[in-house]
């Protein structure tokens, strides 16, 4: 075989080999999208719930999610009137994490982190750093602090929920593989 025909058969493989992982990389790109984007939409329509109870006990919840690539940003408002004389307070703060740094086992689960459950039997979505590192950094104005686990409001039932967590876990292993 001449130089040249070894020249281009290398070149043709190379081609070849460039469009293949193109081709994957390509094809994987909406993948981590349109996880994304079912987060989102998720987060919007059902990362809400309010409770009240006896002597005008109250609290109320809003999520919102913001995605810049495999950057994270969950924006909560919360307004609480659990002490007497149950005057309404209301707390902003911002969840920060990176997807490439959560565990891809991410769990449905009836109760939150302190045992808290939802109303209506929904569950909660609980996200993990991996390796139990402090990556997840909850901002309130200007103080903050890091926990290594999130739980997220799950939907009105189980499948939903369910649907939330794979999600997830395509988005945060898509995330680990650097796409």
């Amino acid at each position: 075989m001449s130089f040249r025909t070894r020249g281009l058969l290398f070149t043709a493989v190379l081609f070849v080999g460039a469009w293949a992982v193109a081709s994957l990389a390509i094809a994987q790109g909406p993948d981590l999208k349109s996880s994304l984007d079912f987060i989102h939409s998720f987060v919007e329509q059902n990362g809400f719930y309010q409770i009240s109870g006896p002597h005008g006990r109250f609290t109320s919840e809003r999520d919102r999610i913001v995605f810049k690539g495999c950057k994270v940003t969950v924006h909560v408002v919360s307004v609480v009137a659990n002490e007497p004389s149950y005057k309404k307070e209301s707390v902003n703060f911002d969840i920060l994490f990176s997807l490439k740094d959560m565990d891809p086992e991410v769990a449905a689960s009836p109760k939150d982190l302190n045992g808290n459950s939802l109303p209506d039997n929904r569950e909660w979505v609980i996200l993990r750093a991996a390796n139990d590192s402090d990556s997840i950094l909850v901002q309130s104005g200007s103080t903050s602090s890091s926990i290594s686990a999130l739980p997220l409001q799950g939907g009105a039932n189980h499948e939903e929920t369910q649907k939330l967590a794979d999600a997830f876990h395509s988005a945060i292993s898509l995330c680990s593989q650097g796409k």
